[in-house]
Order: C-alpha cells, then structure tokens, then sequence
C-alpha cells in the first residue's frame, strides 16, 4: 500500500511538471510573439517617422527650389531693367546732343540761303566752306538715325508740324506749307523735333 501511495505520488510530480514545462513553453512562445510584435510595431513607427522625416524634407527642397527659382527672375528682372534704363539714358543723351547740333544746323542752312543770290559770295571760300560743314553735318546726323521731314507743299500736320502763322492763298482747297522756317527731324522714326513752318490756308468765303 505504501509502495502504491509512493507510485502515486511520483506520478502527481511527474504530472506537476510536465504541466509547469507546458506552461513553460506556453510562456516562452508568448514571450517570442511579443518581442515579434513590438518589434513589427516598433519597426512600423521607425518607418513612418522616415517617412514624415523624407516628406518634410521633399516639402523643404522643394519650397527651396521656388524661392531659388524666385530670386533668379528677380535678378534677372533687375538685370534687364538697368539694361533698359542704361540705354534710355544713352538715348536721352544723345537726342540732346543732336538737337542741339540741330540748332547750329539752322544756322548753317541760314547762312547759306542768305548767299544763294549772291554770286560773290557763292564763289567765295568762305561760302564753300560753310557748305562742306554743312554737308558733313547732315551725314552726321543720317549717320545716327536723324531724318529729314519732308514739309514744304505738305499738307498741314499738327502733330509734326509747328505753325508760326497762317496766310490765306487763293485757289487752295486745305491747309498746306508754304514756307519752312525751321526744318522738322525724326530720330530712328520718333518725331525729335517739330518744323517750324508757314502755312497756307483757304481764302475766306465773303
């Protein structure tokens, strides 16, 4: 009967510890599976925080990209305005400098109408000089844009012609230039300086 109790005994023990080798291993594989889900769950944060990370930065490239993109219009904007503005200045100068030469040349075309009846004068060195200044004159401002603006006969244009008086003449059917006084010149087609001129108008009806 002892022997019995005895045998009975070691086969709770045995029983006790299979079930504590069950559990055992039980404990184990849940161990495994957690370390296996916090790591999937840690490596799930991982990536998306680099995910986060890469899209900041894309967002950050890109908004530097714009304003590189930005500042070089810009700089090209300024570029092309001082281009602008270097050349205005270069015209505005030199539109002054030819009026000014223009002035000298009404002076020149003065004197020599004061000596185109004069055969003397004509013959004279003097006179000849005066016309080959005047011609090289007139090849200087061609040279640089400068036309003449064809006025004497033309019909009266406000906008390039300056009327000093108007006469009336008979048998005319519209306004029209009778006399130059001052000649008209263009610069590269934009009016520089308006003729100053005579015109002809229709006689009054009574």
């Amino acid at each position: 009967m002892e022997e019995s109790k005895m045998e009975n005994s070691e086969e709770l023990q045995e029983i006790n510890e299979a079930n504590k080798t069950d559990e055992n291993i039980e404990t184990e594989e849940e161990l495994k599976n957690n370390k296996e889900n916090y790591n999937e769950e840690n490596k799930n944060d991982k990536e998306n925080e680099l995910n986060k990370k890469i899209e900041e930065l894309e967002n950050q490239n890109a908004d530097l990209k714009d304003k590189y993109m930005r500042a070089m219009a810009e700089m090209e904007n300024i570029r092309k305005r001082a281009a602008k503005e270097k050349i205005d200045t270069i015209k505005r100068a030199n539109k002054d400098l030819l009026l000014s030469l223009l002035n000298f040349m009404d002076n020149f075309e003065r004197a020599i109408k004061a000596g185109e009846n004069n055969n003397d004068i004509q013959n004279s060195e003097y006179y000849k000089g005066i016309e080959l200044i005047h011609k090289q004159f007139i090849d200087f401002i061609h040279d640089n844009g400068v036309e003449e603006i064809e006025c004497l006969g033309e019909e009266f244009n406000p906008n390039l012609h300056e009327a000093l008086t108007m006469v009336e003449i008979p048998d005319c059917e519209h306004e029209k230039i009778v006399e130059v006084y001052a000649k008209g010149y263009k610069l590269n087609d934009e009016l520089l300086r308006t003729a100053k001129v005579i015109v002809g108008k229709p006689k009054a009806k009574e």
